[in-house]
């Protein structure tokens, strides 16, 4: 053989390795592309069910308040989940309603499609969120790294006090001309984030521990489906928030930060009263907070939202005064002149704290203020009226409202199987 021959042959040995080397890497690279794309997949698919699920129990408990039939209540129900799921490019494949004796909950099964023509599923499930069982008063803090402070909870998410607020005045512009925000991601600690990379751990989707802005407490993920994606970048800046991120249409900041809630004045446990309470009226709100240990800013928002601070404010009803108590009211609470604030504030501050210990939350708390506790009782909640529930909403939102009360819908546990769960 000669020379040439033998280095023939080598080369045409040397080909069909070079090939399958190719071939392996090849086989490796397209082996990340679906591992990735089936990460991206599982994500988007358990957003959709979140998003699902918490419209779901949304449209299912006003529906109940309305004291619709069963099956316009389910229908109900399965019309907002199956509307939020394809507005996140899911379907619902399972969907369960709660039965009329239990709190109303809806849980749901969606896919995404995935890479190979393989589908993502993810479940969910959203109710009422249970009544606390400890200390009803606020609660919520941040730890774990980055923003350290109070936080509250918006569809059962955290964000920082400033944030929410904001959120909820977007929410009532939104909600007015028929949108419906729902945040499906808040604050995360530096420790949430490093676990969220380890699964992901691509930067494209998910940012490294330390450099996410979500760190901050003020970012929000909010859903785009229904309308509220083209809402939010007609009006978002209106609201103080800015999209961050042009690759990222849900992801909106909160562009005045956390700051800090101005206080002044002497409060209980180291809260103070609200720098909108008027001079004359702070040291009575945080005296009668102070004794019934109550906060009080939960009590500021009450009178707020009850009489704008007007001492000599008198409602259609009958309700005289700063604290708007009725005559029969006034007199079981020993107030002889119910248009005195220093009668009627600590009059309010009793009748709230015997509220708080009777029901133990300050969502029924409020609620038995306004309508009456036997109300309460007899609806086993909220009762369905839309003064009252208008009121509750309007007092925790002034209030802070921080940590999901009774009476929130929120994601909850899921069920072991959705056993009775109906194809739709």
């Amino acid at each position: 053989m000669t020379g040439a021959e033998a280095r023939s042959r080598e080369r045409g040995g040397a080909l069909p390795l070079a090939l399958a080397v190719a071939f392996l890497l090849l086989l490796a690279a397209s082996a990340v592309l679906v591992v990735g794309g089936a990460h991206v997949a599982a994500a988007r698919a358990q957003t959709a069910a979140d998003l699902a699920a918490v419209s779901g129990a949304r449209a299912l408990v006003q529906a109940v308040g309305r004291a619709e039939r069963r099956g316009g209540v389910g229908r109900a129900a399965a019309r907002a989940a199956r509307a939020a799921a394809q507005g996140s490019g899911g379907r619902i494949s399972r969907l369960h309603v709660s039965s009329p004796d239990l709190p109303p909950a809806v849980e749901v099964a969606v896919r995404v499609p995935g890479p190979l023509g393989l589908a993502a599923i993810a479940r969910a499930r959203a109710g009422l969120a249970p009544p606390p069982s400890d200390d009803p008063g606020p609660r919520g803090w941040a730890s774990g790294g980055g923003y350290s402070g109070p936080l509250v909870y918006r569809d059962g998410k955290p964000t920082c006090p400033a944030v929410a607020a904001a959120f909820d005045g977007m929410d009532r512009a939104a909600r007015a001309l028929g949108v419906d925000l729902v945040v499906t991601s808040g604050f995360r600690s530096d420790a949430e984030q490093a676990r969220l990379f380890r699964r992901h751990p691509d930067p494209r989707w998910v940012a490294p521990p330390g450099s996410s802005r979500h760190r901050d407490a003020t970012e929000l993920d909010i859903s785009t489906g229904g309308g509220a994606g083209a809402w939010l970048r007609a009006h978002g800046r209106e609201h103080g928030f800015v999209q961050r991120y042009a690759w990222e249409p849900w992801h909106w900041g909160h562009i005045a930060g956390c700051g800090q809630r101005p206080t002044t004045g002497g409060g209980a446990g180291g809260r103070s009263v609200p720098a909108w309470v008027p001079g004359a009226y702070r040291g009575l709100i945080a005296a009668s907070a102070r004794r019934e240990r109550l906060s009080p800013w939960l009590l500021a928002a009450l009178l707020r939202v009850e009489s704008g601070f007007d001492p000599r404010a008198v409602s259609p009803a009958g309700a005289r005064g700063i604290a708007q108590l009725m005559p029969a009211t006034a007199g079981g609470l020993g107030v002889s002149d119910p248009f005195d604030p220093r009668q009627a504030i600590p009059a309010a501050g009793r009748l709230l704290a015997d509220h708080l210990r009777a029901f133990g939350t300050p969502r029924l708390a409020l609620a038995a203020y306004n309508a009456g506790a036997g109300a309460v009782r007899r609806h086993g909640g909220v009762p369905p009226y839309r003064e009252t529930r208008a009121y509750v909403a309007a007092v925790l939102a002034a209030a802070g409202d921080l940590g999901p009360q009774s009476g929130d819908v929120v994601l909850l546990p899921l069920g072991r199987a959705m056993s009775g769960a109906s194809p739709i």
